[in-house]
């Protein structure tokens, strides 16, 4: 089997699994019922991935591509607005929608595989740090105007928090995720800044 060939095997299978994992949770999701789905015998999907784990870590690799991607370096005269602050919510939160299964299961997944979990507790600590920087901009720009140094961190926390788990709140509600829920979630994300946004910015909303 070519290399190009192989991997576009191996990005059919990761494809296929996310949407099985969203839909029927991991633990109901088996190798033989992946291959199954993508018209394929067992032993073919084995040849690209040893174990269901593989794979699961091979979602979370794409998964870093992915926000990879939402927090490409800025231009150095780039200006900062409130409209700017919501699409990079809402793009956050389109990806979580993509992969939801794994913020639905990601303390089990952690505890079952030590190696994803030290994976992705390095790309949070990665991420967060992001965030600041980013955080920090709006702050610089007079947009967030903070009280006291200590509302940054607690600010940024509560932001992070509605974000990574809104939609599994919307899930374990019975409620089924969709883009009216996604405008809801950055509409959460809003509340919690709007006493600390510049008035002139909120006018301009």
């Amino acid at each position: 089997m070519s290399e190009v060939m192989s991997s576009k095997t191996k990005d059919k299978i990761i494809h296929t699994a996310i949407q099985l994992f969203n839909v029927f949770g991991t633990g109901a999701v088996s190798t033989n019922k992946i291959a199954k789905e993508l018209g394929m015998s067992p032993g073919n999907l084995y040849y690209h991935f040893h174990n269901k784990e593989e794979i699961i870590r091979a979602i979370l690799d794409a998964m870093i591509a992915d926000w990879d991607k939402l927090w490409l370096p800025l231009p150095k005269d780039w200006q900062p607005g409130l409209n700017d602050l919501k699409a990079i919510i809402r793009v956050n939160l389109q990806l979580q929608v993509k992969y939801r299964f794994f913020y639905r299961e990601l303390i089990t997944l952690m505890q079952l595989d030590p190696e994803l979990k030290h994976i992705h507790q390095h790309i949070q600590e990665q991420r967060v740090e992001e965030q600041k920087k980013f955080f920090q901009l709006f702050v610089d720009a007079g947009i967030i105007q903070l009280q006291v140094p200590s509302e940054f961190d607690a600010l940024l926390t509560a932001c992070w928090i509605i974000s990574n788990y809104w939609l599994s709140f919307l899930e374990t509600s019975g409620v089924e995720v969709d883009d009216s829920q996604i405008e809801q979630g950055i509409q959460l994300i809003m509340t919690v800044l709007r006493p600390y946004i510049a008035v002139e910015e909120l006018a301009g909303e």
